[in-house]
């Protein structure tokens, strides 16, 4: 009847019910428990479900490195350092690119973000240390 998750329990009609002890809903499955109940446990994701998270947490993850990029890139082009841009480019790039990483191999979430960090480190490795900047926060 209830699937107790980290963040909420969630009714066998789909309804998410906030630990709230406020909430009658919440007040409802308390005393279900107290009865002798015991809510299941979600299914565990599978790879494909794993990956879509992964990648939605590339795609947030880089924009704030996008960014920065952009302005160093922008700066670069008003000075009239064309290699520095195109330098920076690429590394754009490289970003939009991490959504491309191959996952498949990869049984466990852990290890899709020691992957996907991984393939951070070595797109940052090639680049200067004050471009490398942007990475900071990506890479720790």
């Amino acid at each position: 009847m209830y699937t107790l998750t980290t963040d909420c329990v969630i009714r066998s009609d789909g309804a998410r019910i906030p630990f709230d002890p406020l909430n009658a809903d919440y007040a409802a499955y308390l005393k279900w428990v107290a009865e002798g109940n015991t809510p299941s446990t979600p299914a565990a994701p599978s790879i494909p479900e794993l990956i879509l998270k992964a990648i939605a947490e590339i795609r947030i993850q880089r924009q704030p490195i996008i960014e920065i990029l952009d302005g160093l890139q922008a700066s670069a082009l008003t000075l009239g350092q064309a290699s520095r841009a195109n330098v920076i480019e690429t590394a754009k790039q490289g970003l939009r690119d991490l959504t491309n990483l191959d996952l498949t191999t990869c049984a466990t979430y852990d290890e899709m973000r020691v992957k996907v960090k991984a393939a951070y480190y070595a797109l940052a490795a090639a680049l200067p240390a004050d471009i490398r900047q942007a990475f900071k926060e990506a890479i720790n």
